[in-house]
């Protein structure tokens, strides 16, 4: 019987042995991959940082493979999606993050911003107002900006001035809310308050293409047309001529000659 016994067990014992090496080496290649999704996972973002959209979405796409899990991968893909303008893939990229992580405040604020440029203004409104909720949220004039901007969409500029100027208290001399702030008073007949702000906005920032359209187009409805043709032709030395801001420089231009 011993004997028996002996043949019965020791099988079982050496099957045992074999799924505890086969479990490790499982485990082992998984961490291998991992460790590679997350080297492509920092490539990718280097590349996108540096603008390389294309290498950064070869790169992305490996580490997606490797760590699907990971929400690292999905922010970084939402937001070269964002940069590309594919906004639809933008936005599942970004509520994959969030199924990954519920609290992760920038996903929240740029699906905000995604839902913001596709029309989608009350998902704008509450991606943005949930941001808002984190309290990890290190950029909360940010969030703020958006939402008051969804709102202005909406037809609301009293409330969306309510949530530009939280976003200046915030932090003052935030660019986005400022210039936003004078488009809305621009379009109020408020061109003294606007001028106010665009002309130490691009005296602080030059290159900002937006604020110096709305000088521009201050300066326009003053009938000062030099001054206005001096800013319109910065904006097209800023931007593509084929958008919106290039076309809109353009018209004022032709309008002027």
């Amino acid at each position: 019987m011993t004997r028996l016994r002996q043949t019965i067990v020791f099988p079982a014992v050496l099957v045992g042995i074999m799924f505890f090496f086969a479990c490790a080496g499982t485990q082992q290649r998984d961490a291998e991959i991992a460790r590679e999704g997350e080297i492509h996972l920092q490539i990718g973002t280097n590349y996108l940082t540096k603008g390389q959209l294309e290498m950064a979405h070869f790169e992305l796409n490996k580490a997606a493979r490797m760590i699907p899990d990971n929400p690292e991968v999905h922010f970084a893909l939402g937001t070269l999606h964002v940069l590309r303008m594919d906004l639809e893939l933008a936005i599942q990229e970004f509520q994959r993050t969030l199924e990954l992580d519920p609290h992760y405040a920038d996903a929240y604020n740029n699906l905000a911003v995604s839902y913001l440029q596709t029309g989608q203004f009350d998902e704008a409104i509450s991606a943005g107002e949930r941001a808002l909720e984190e309290v990890t949220y290190e950029t909360p004039e940010k969030a703020m900006t958006i939402v008051g901007w969804a709102h202005y969409k909406k037809g609301d500029p009293a409330r969306a001035l309510d949530f530009l100027k939280r976003a200046l208290e915030t932090k003052p001399q935030h660019p986005d809310a400022e210039n936003k702030m004078a488009t809305i008073f621009l379009e109020q007949g408020n061109t003294a308050r606007a001028k106010e702000i665009l002309l130490d906005l691009v005296e602080r920032i030059p290159r900002f293409s937006g604020a110096r359209l709305n000088l521009g187009i201050v300066y326009f409805k003053e009938r000062d047309v030099l001054a206005a043709r001096k800013e319109f032709k910065a904006v097209m030395d800023l931007v593509d001529p084929k958008s919106e801001e290039g076309r809109l420089a353009q018209g004022y231009l032709d309008l002027i000659e």
